[in-house]
């Protein structure tokens, strides 16, 4: 009798595997496709049916696995976020042990690489800080707040700093570190170079740390 209901289980148990497998991958797709779309064109120019066409899937899917456009955007600025803090987490963690100086130095240029790496996540954001919004405020709340508080702390470890001036400092960090990948094809035809070139990240992120943790704080003593 085991020996009959052996091949079941073992069909039944690969088969939950790739239904299970499949879901992932519709979900990855409309994830990855939501992303870029929401980037170029922000939420409202973007329908479910064009998410689900570009990403090859079909049509009520989006639905059936997120239960709405709002829900599924939510998701999006998640996953893209999420990547964010695990690749922060993860390199921080490898610097328990320095300065807050050096900290503020690798919190630059983890930026820089980050956004060089996925442009898309600064051109979401550009989308949405232009207006007052449900979504502006969910980005804030859940994922930008905490880490301009943890940035601003550690600034005052080494400087002092008011409010007033870190917000200065903050807005020339967050659009240095991004403008030059989330608007790369302006770069490429006004320069003639390609801005994601590890070169040119690597200076890039040269001259900020100089200019946001040297020049900034020099001009305030």
């Amino acid at each position: 009798m085991l020996e009959n209901n052996q091949p079941t289980t073992s069909y039944r148990k690969t088969r939950t595997r790739g239904t299970q497998e499949r879901a992932e991958n519709t979900r990855e797709k409309l994830i990855i496709t939501g992303t870029k779309l929401f980037s170029q064109q922000g939420y409202s120019a973007v329908t479910v049916r064009q998410i689900e066409n570009e990403a090859g899937v079909r049509r009520n899917l989006l639905a059936y696995h997120f239960t709405d456009k709002e829900t599924f955007w939510k998701t999006v600025v998640d996953s893209i976020f999420g990547i964010m803090k695990l690749e922060h987490d993860q390199r921080l963690e490898q610097l328990s042990a320095v300065s807050e100086r050096e900290t503020l130095d690798f919190l630059i240029r983890f930026y820089v690489f980050f956004h060089a790496k996925n442009p898309a996540a600064g051109r979401l954001i550009s989308q949405e800080a232009t207006q007052h919004s449900w979504r502006i405020q969910y980005i804030v709340d859940k994922h930008v707040r905490p880490t301009t508080t943890y940035m601003e702390v550690l600034i005052n470890k080494n400087h002092t700093v008011s409010h007033d001036d870190f917000i200065h400092w903050y807005y020339i960090m967050i659009s240095s570190t991004s403008a030059m990948f989330s608007f790369a094809a302006e770069c490429e035809v006004l320069f003639d170079v390609d801005p994601c070139e590890q070169s040119i990240i690597s200076r890039h992120a040269d001259i900020l740390v100089d200019m946001l943790l040297v020049n900034f704080f020099s001009k305030l003593e």
